[in-house]
């Protein structure tokens, strides 16, 4: 039997074909590129309407471009959107998540007549970092959000589980694990609504005492689960200099109507601590415009707020109404305005960005080593998430080195 693996979405979704990909090799199934496959296996997702439209895209260009393949489809949007995927002609098997998806293709493997292949995977090979899911799930039920309904609630995975799955990254050549989940600021709480239980950085410091891998970086956060705690564990040389906050806005109001947890006044407070005590951190953010009611002072305080807090990055998103949720019935922005407004956040962010880099420009960086971009060049991630690029060889990929950076590395 032979699997190819795609996806749309996040880091969750990334795991979840990873620890697929872990459990074809264990049993010898081959992972190969999908013009080879038997089946290839689609992770989707909802957060918008665009990532519903793109994973209904992905399936039917995958079964149209490979007749005799068979599609396996399950994740966010194949659980949240059942009725419309079961009406794709393209789906050979819908599924609702990764165990099951583990379970058909164990069953697959009893019914198989022929010995499996052999093949190992040469994209989980030449992977340069590793993935490590702490949680999932979610409780905090904010107004725009689908999560809780596509992902349930909030579900911690026990601290010496994911220490020893991060020992095996060590084992298998992995210099950097990325701890990813819906939620990770909220790990070891009961209910993400209860930050101020996270036990995030006692997990940090289990991590940090029982492994020796030379880079530790957090996923996305919420700024409300920031204590005393995690500031100083997050100042440790192994932890990469790299904050993604979900803001979603800068206005207060806005955020109340989002059910946010915290106020922009609780947001300017984390991003000016840890530029602070951590020189040359890049702290890049998620942010939302045309948020239902957003009025056009509303938008205004957003842009003030960012002018006055420069990001590394900025992920900017019109707002997208998903059924099911509270902001869906609200009074909605039109699409113009969404568009108009988007487009001018986008511009500061892109400034932003520039002036982030050119900050670093003279300074050292620890650089990971990633993949080979054009001959004899490879392209590198710093700790503080800058893409950069060095003359070298196959023996750069996955090493990390310290790096004086020059604007001639500097990859856009």
């Amino acid at each position: 039997m032979k699997i190819a693996l795609k996806m749309t979405g996040c880091r969750n979704n990334r795991y979840e074909l990873d620890r697929i990909c872990s459990w074809a090799i264990q049993n010898k199934v081959a992972v190969v590129a999908e013009e080879e496959a038997d089946f290839c296996i689609i992770n989707t997702c909802t957060v918008t309407h665009a990532a519903d439209r793109k994973s209904r895209q992905m399936v039917r260009r995958t079964k149209n471009n490979n007749q005799p393949l068979k599609t396996i489809v399950f994740g966010c949007a194949a659980r949240m959107r059942k009725e419309v995927f079961e009406q794709i002609g393209e789906v050979d098997v819908l599924l609702p998540d990764m165990e099951a998806v583990i379970a058909f293709l164990e069953q697959e493997l009893v019914n198989e007549c022929d010995a499996p292949s052999h093949k190992s995977s040469k994209s989980h090979k030449l992977r340069s970092r590793a993935l490590t899911q702490i949680q999932d799930g979610c409780d905090n039920f904010c107004t725009f959000c689908i999560t809780v309904q596509s992902r349930g609630h909030s579900k911690n995975r026990p601290v010496n589980e994911i220490v020893e799955e991060i020992q095996a990254h060590e084992r298998n050549g992995y210099n950097e694990v990325v701890l990813t989940g819906i939620n990770i600021g909220a790990y070891g709480a009961i209910k993400t609504t209860d930050y101020e239980n996270s036990a995030l950085a006692q997990l940090l410091e289990m991590i940090l005492e029982k492994t020796t891998i030379t880079r530790i970086r957090l996923s996305s956060m919420g700024p409300q689960y920031f204590n005393e705690r995690l500031y100083e564990i997050l100042k440790n040389p192994r932890i990469c200099r790299y904050i993604h906050l979900s803001i979603q806005s800068g206005s207060t109001s806005v955020l109340e109507r989002m059910r946010r947890q915290y106020t922009a006044d609780d947001v300017e407070i984390v991003i000016k601590r840890f530029k602070k005590e951590i020189p040359g951190i890049a702290i890049t953010a998620d942010v939302i415009v045309g948020f239902p009611g957003e009025t056009e002072e509303e938008f205004a305080e957003t842009m003030h707020f960012m002018e006055c807090n420069p990001l590394a990055k900025m992920h900017v998103f019109p707002y997208s109404a998903r059924e099911g949720t509270v902001a869906a019935t609200m009074k909605q922005v039109s699409d113009d305005e969404k568009k108009k407004r988007a487009k001018k956040l986008q511009a500061l962010a892109d400034k932003q960005q520039c002036d982030f880099i050119q900050s670093q420009i003279g300074k050292t960086a620890s650089t990971l080593w990633r993949k080979k971009i054009r001959p004899e060049f490879y392209e590198g991630l710093t700790d503080n998430y800058i893409r950069v690029c060095k003359k070298g060889d196959a023996t750069l990929i996955r090493s990390i080195s310290e790096e004086v950076l020059d604007e001639t590395m500097l990859i856009f």
